[in-house]
């Protein structure tokens, strides 16, 4: 009898023991991973292929640099996608990428931003890829010049107009000078 009142003391503990090693296991990411490549080519609403030229945030932010949009309509020569949704925080089912790797891109679109993670069908670019390019492939929309920045560039800005009337300026006060002396003379 003493002998079972030892072992319901430990009860309850050995339950829940049994409850936690029963309990289903979490997974480490919260998303449904992506379909093989040749479907996600075909399926997806964003698809390019582009070159990792800058990184930040550990690798989970890409500057990338455009070479062929397959889906998703005119694109930038150059875009930022981001491997996760929070770029203040990691998460477990962001992405890292690698700098000077080209890459097939399937992001999606999350709050104004291009965003990627280990469930999409992004992967490194293989030759083997060149097959499943689409008919309707396109070059990047060229870059437009980038803006003057900086506390001179207000200046720059004026710098045009300002020498054209100066020199419209001074070509009137020499006409002025030249006049009056023939009338003086």
């Amino acid at each position: 009898m003493h002998a079972a009142r030892g072992l319901r003391r430990y009860l309850p503990a050995v339950a829940i023991a049994v409850a936690l090693l029963a309990a289903p296991a979490s997974a480490l990411a919260d998303c449904q991973m992506a379909p093989p490549f040749e479907e996600a080519a075909k399926t997806a609403e964003i698809v390019f292929v582009g070159t990792v030229t800058g990184l930040a945030n550990e690798g989970r932010v890409a500057t990338v640099q455009v070479d062929e949009v397959w889906r998703g309509g005119e694109m930038p020569a150059e875009v930022t996608v981001f491997g996760g949704t929070d770029p203040a925080g990691p998460m477990e089912d962001d992405r890292t990428f690698e700098a000077s790797v080209r890459y097939v891109f399937f992001p999606f679109v999350a709050e104004g931003r291009m965003v990627d993670n280990i469930c999409t069908a992004t992967t490194p670019w293989i030759e083997d890829f060149a097959a499943l390019r689409p008919a309707g492939a396109q070059t990047p929309a060229p870059s437009a010049a980038p803006a003057a920045a900086g506390p001179l560039a207000a200046i720059a800005d004026l710098a045009l107009p300002i020498l054209t009337a100066l020199l419209i300026g001074g070509a009137a006060l020499a006409v002025a000078i030249i006049v009056g002396r023939r009338r003086e003379a």
